[in-house]
Formats: structure tokens, sequence, C-alpha cells
């Protein structure tokens, strides 16, 4: 997200805070303490604010923010940390890799290790003047990683613990109580409107009595009587009064949001109640009207009334198009009321239809991702498709935090149908994005899933695919280990295909490690099998990793035999993006004999006709190529607009600049 238009901040700088509140009621002193620590302090600023759920920590640190929005002219990151979520909280490598990118990093340019990403975000803050926003933080280990180091930076962290620990790191304490008591009318009244509260004053400061000052029963309260405009106060407190009813003591704030909660639910109608529970059963941080249908097994049109009137109820709250999040209070009374009120194998039930719909999108995404590749996983439900891979691409980005939580849920199960389907799914946005420890983990997941279904071929899929990964991270040996094994179960089955691909991985660990002869006869062994089978595709690749590992070996006139007739086979079977991949191979042979006027003639022609294909990825590869070409040759200028351009379509795409390791191969 960029920053709004009229706020001071240039196009383009991430700007990734929710909305302010549209309701708030100002706590001058808070706001004023927060005043004092920007004002007066030097250097980076840090700020703990701290307070039990629901009383306001987020509204406070936003309101704020938006106030002094010229202060950060190069933006405000956020990062809901999710400490006080029943899942485990967000991984702050994670975290990392998504500030990373907002700033500019290519993923193919972000380190794996936390240590690593965590000082690439330093380096990249160092210079700016911005804000960043953790909330709802767990600990002080989930936080010191992600502190940048721009000395014009203020850095808002909110939890419920006090997280002392960061004092170390310079931090200020904000202990944010309830509201007072006449802070608390106040914001009732801006909730209800002051004709509802003057109608019977009693009532209202009973109701917000129950409320115990927390802004959120207060919105919760108010945004019930809004829907209910004939109902009247007295009814309502009395309602409130006979779930907050502690012996004449003043109201517990656990038991005053219990208490809100429990006669909202009660309130609803039927099937928006329905809807609340199957909220509690989803495991992702957002939800969408389309796979609650499906979960409910009811009519979109009717699920998106009882989320409005979820919305109404300020039990759910808009966040974009088509996504809604719940409040963390109001997402473990979900998950609570609905593990009391439906029977274990009705949560079973609603947990496996969210991991299907989840399912069909993702193998309908992979499908536009990498359209080439073969595969085992079947679409049952056939939602609708993507029409473009960037379409897959966007919505696999956009919906990645729900994906992964979906997929520990189906894990969590042992659905192994389910999980090994996932994994096979995750290849083509994984070439893509290349977060390399989270995807490993899920396919380690996705093979003991096709071990214990006893699917020998789907088992040695997803080994080849964690070899690739493996290799990629420099992890030669357990590349070579995943692979040999994949070799063993093609062979078992007879498959040549799946021999065919474990034979090529096995040709990357080789030239990884340094072994290019051993390389070569790994891939000439996969490409003779794929002859023989008929693969014309898989031999046109392996012939060009040859010609790749010939050109390494400075053997160039037997790479440009493998190569031309690499490029030969892709053009006769109409695959013009690796087609140019083979072309760039040749050209880069060409330019190190000192043709480069050559190699650049054939680079600009195939840039030519990658763009015609409107493959933005591909585009970038060649255009990378041919200014490093043009740079080395003294074309200074044109090879650094042709640098500047591919790094911007690699960075838009959130894609990884490819290595020479044949980023092409389809295991």
């Amino acid at each position: 997200m960029t920053a709004p238009a009229g706020l001071g901040v240039p196009a383009g700088r991430p700007w990734q805070i929710p909305a302010a509140p549209a309701v708030f009621q100002a706590r001058e002193r808070f706001t004023s303490e927060l005043d004092r620590i920007w004002s007066e302090g030097t250097g980076r600023r840090l700020v703990v604010v701290s307070g039990v759920g629901g009383v306001g920590k987020t509204s406070l640190a936003l309101d704020w923010l938006y106030g002094k929005a010229d202060e950060f002219p190069q933006g405000i990151l956020y990062s809901d940390l999710g400490g006080a979520r029943e899942r485990p909280p967000e991984d702050p490598g994670e975290v990392l890799h998504g500030f990373l990118t907002a700033l500019g990093s290519s993923p193919g340019e972000i380190p794996t290790s936390l240590d690593q990403r965590s000082a690439a975000f330093r380096t990249a803050t160092a210079p700016r003047r911005m804000a960043v926003l953790l909330d709802d933080a767990a600990s002080v280990a989930q936080v010191r990683p992600l502190l940048p180091a721009g000395q014009a930076a203020v850095v808002f962290v909110t939890s419920r613990w006090r997280l002392t620990d960061l004092a170390i790191d310079g931090a200020q304490f904000v202990d944010l109580p309830p509201l007072t008591e006449s802070q608390a009318q106040a914001l009732f009244e801006q909730y209800t409107g002051p004709e509802r509260v003057r109608s019977d004053p009693p009532a209202a400061s009973e109701i917000v009595s129950s409320c115990g000052g927390l802004p959120l029963a207060l919105s919760v309260a108010a945004a019930r009587l809004k829907t209910r405009p004939q109902r009247t106060l007295a009814r309502e407190a009395a309602a409130y009064g006979r779930w907050t009813s502690t012996g004449g003591r003043s109201a517990d704030k656990a038991l005053s949001l219990n208490a809100i909660f429990e006669v909202v639910y009660e309130g609803l109608p039927r099937s928006a109640a329905r809807v609340y529970l199957a909220c509690g059963v989803h495991p992702g941080p957002f939800l969408s009207t389309e796979p609650l249908a499906a979960a409910l097994d009811r009519p979109l049109g009717a699920v998106e009334d009882d989320v409005d009137e979820l919305i109404e109820a300020n039990l759910l709250t808009e966040a974009g198009e088509d996504r809604f999040v719940q409040h963390m209070v109001l997402r473990s009374d979900a998950r609570t009321r609905a593990a009391g009120a439906l029977p274990e194998d009705e949560q079973d039930r609603l947990a496996r239809s969210f991991a299907g719909w989840y399912l069909d999108r993702v193998l309908a995404a992979d499908e536009a991702i990498h359209p080439h590749r073969a595969r085992y996983a079947t679409r049952e439900s056939r939602s609708k498709d993507f029409a473009e891979r960037a379409d897959g691409l966007a919505w696999w980005r956009d919906h990645l935090s729900v994906i992964r939580a979906v997929f520990t849920s189906a894990a969590n199960h042992e659905w192994d149908d389910i999980v090994w389907q996932f994994c096979e799914a995750s290849w083509g946005f994984f070439l893509h994005h290349r977060d390399y420890l989270p995807w490993i983990a899920m396919n380690e997941q996705g093979v003991l899933a096709a071990t214990r279904a006893n699917l020998p071929l789907v088992e040695a899929r997803l080994r080849s695919q964690l070899g690739f990964a493996y290799a990629k991270l420099g992890w030669y040996g357990k590349a070579a280990e995943e692979n040999v094994v994949a070799l063993r179960l093609g062979q078992q089955e007879d498959h040549g295909p799946t021999q065919a691909t474990a034979l090529s991985q096995l040709g990357r660990s080789a030239r990884g490690q340094g072994d290019l002869e051993g390389a070569l006869d790994f891939y000439r062994q996969a490409a003779d099998l794929q002859e023989r089978l008929g693969i014309t595709r898989g031999v046109a690749l392996c012939r060009r990793r040859q010609g790749e590992v010939l050109a390494k070996l400075g053997r160039y006139s037997e790479a440009m035999i493998e190569l031309a007739a690499a490029a030969t086979m892709l053009a006769e079977i109409g695959d013009p993006a690796q087609h140019a991949r083979s072309v760039m191979a040749l050209a880069n042979i060409q330019a190190a004999e000192g043709r480069a006027e050559g190699a650049i003639a054939r680079l600009t022609e195939s840039l030519r006709t990658v763009r015609a294909l409107d493959s933005p990825f591909y585009t970038a590869e060649l255009l990378a190529a041919l200014g490093r070409i043009e740079h080395r040759c003294g074309r200074e200028e044109e090879g650094a607009g042709h640098l500047a351009e591919a790094q911007a379509l690699f960075a838009d795409l959130g894609v990884p600049q490819a290595d020479d390791a044949g980023d092409g191969a389809q295991p």
C-alpha cells in the first residue's frame, strides 16, 4: 500500500498502516506524551504502548501517526505481529521479508537468515525518515530484529505485555489504562449520537459502566444499539447487567467484554451467528465471503448479508474489497464460542471446507503461473480461473498469510491429501517469490504427507522440489540426498519423467559443487531419457543447461551446438520464452568471445519478441543480460538504462533476478 493522497507523503512510498479510527476519544495526556517523546528525543524513538486487550492501543498509535503524517515523508511500515492470537505469532524473519520488499528490495536479494535480514533492514532504513508500527507484539525477541536504524524514525510497539527489556534499546513506555468514566461517556455518545443518550441518561451510564472503560466494548455495544433503533437503553442496560453482575463490585474487564459479546451474539439473526462461529473456525488472519459461503454451503449473497450484519454489530471490520478482519479479542471470542457451540466433527468439516476452497484457488493460480507443468493434483470444484500469470501471482501474494495458516491447519489435522497438493501447487509461486525457509518447511511436511498417503511419485516430486530449494541455498549435499531418493522412487515405479527430473536436479547439485563434468553427465542422462519418452521440451531444457555448463568450462563451440539445438527445438514447439533464454546464453558466449556487437543484436531481437509476449519476467531477464553486455563493451548509458528497467520489472513482479543455475527447471 502506498501513501494516501493529501498526507504529504511522496507517491510510491510504503504506507501500510490501517485507516485511522473513524471515532476516537482523544486522550490528551497520552497524545501529549507521544508528542513530547517525538519533539524532545534524538535519534530513533522507540515507544511501547501496553495495556489490556480492547483498551485502544492501536487506535492511539494510528491517531497519532495520521496526525503527524507530514513528519514521515518516506512512509510508514506496519505489521500485526499476532501476539494475542491462538496460533503462533508472526515470525520476525517473514515480517522482515515483507518490509524489505516494501522498501524496494527484490525477493531474490533478500537474505535467508534472520540476522542477515535484520541487518539488511537496518541498512535500508538508515537514511530514511519514517515510522514503523509493530502491532500486538508477543515478546522482546520478536520485536528486536524489526527495529530500524534510521535516526529520524519512530517505532511504535503495542502489546498486552510491557516488554520492559526493550529499555535496553532506548524504549520509552506508555501504559494505557481504560477510559475514565467521563471519557467513556463521551466516546459512547460519539458512537450512538447525543439524542439516544439523552433519552435515558441513567441507563446510558449503566451501559457505559458495563463496558469497563474499554473502547472496543463501547463500540460493540453502540453498534448493537444503532442496528436496533427501537430498543430502549433500559432494556439494553438490563441485558448487560445480567452478565456483569459481580456482587456489587465493578465488572472485571475480561468479564465486561464477555458480557458485551454474549449479549450482542444472542441478538444476532441465526444465520449471522452461524457466520460468526465459522469465523472462529477459519484459521487465517482475514476472511472473505466466498470461502465462508462455500464452507456454510449457502448462497454468496445471503452470506454477504450476514457479513454486513456482523459489520454493523462491530464483530467484523472491513479491511479492503471483500476482506474482513476481527480485533484479536473478538477473534478469541469467536474461536472460544465456536469450540463450545459446534460439535468437533462440524468444526473439522468447516476447517476442511476452508482448506478445500483455498486449495482450489491455489491450484488455479498455479495453473496460470506455471502452465507447462504436468500435475498430480486435480481441482474438484473448478472455481474461476486466473486469466494471466500476473493475476495468479497477485492473488497468491495478497493471500499468502491465509494460505500458510490454512496449510498449517491441514497439516495439524494430518489431512495428507490436502497437504501434498498445497505443496505441489506452491511451486510456481515459489519460483517467483523465493522465501526459502518457510517454503522448505512447508514441503518437508508435504513429503511426510505423500509418504503416509503411499504416493511414491508425488513424494518424488516434492523431494525434487525440496532439492531445488536446498541447492539454491548452497546445501548441495541435502539437495543430492533428496534427488537420489526421488530417482530411486522413479525407478521403483518405472516412471521415466520422475527419473529425468531427478537426474536433472542431480546435475544442478553437481554443478553447484563445482563438478561440471558430473553435471554434464547427469544432464545428458536426463536428456537421453526424455528423448526416449518423447518429452521434447524436457530435452530442450536439458540441452540448454548442458550448453550453459559447457560455456562455464570454456568449451564454447560445444556449448554453441547445444544451445543452438535447444533454441531450435523450443522455437518449433512454440515456447518463445524458453527460446529467448537459450538465445540469451548464446549471446553471452558471443560477448565472451569478443563479439559483443553480434550479441547485442541477437538480444535486441529476442527482446522485441519477448516484449510482444507481455512477459515481464523474461523481458526483465533479457534486459539484464543486454545491460550487462552493453556495460562491458563501453555502452554505459544504454546498459544502465536496460539494467534499471530490468530491476524495476523484477521489483514490480516481486521475483528474484535469474541466476545461471537454470531457474526454468520443472521438478
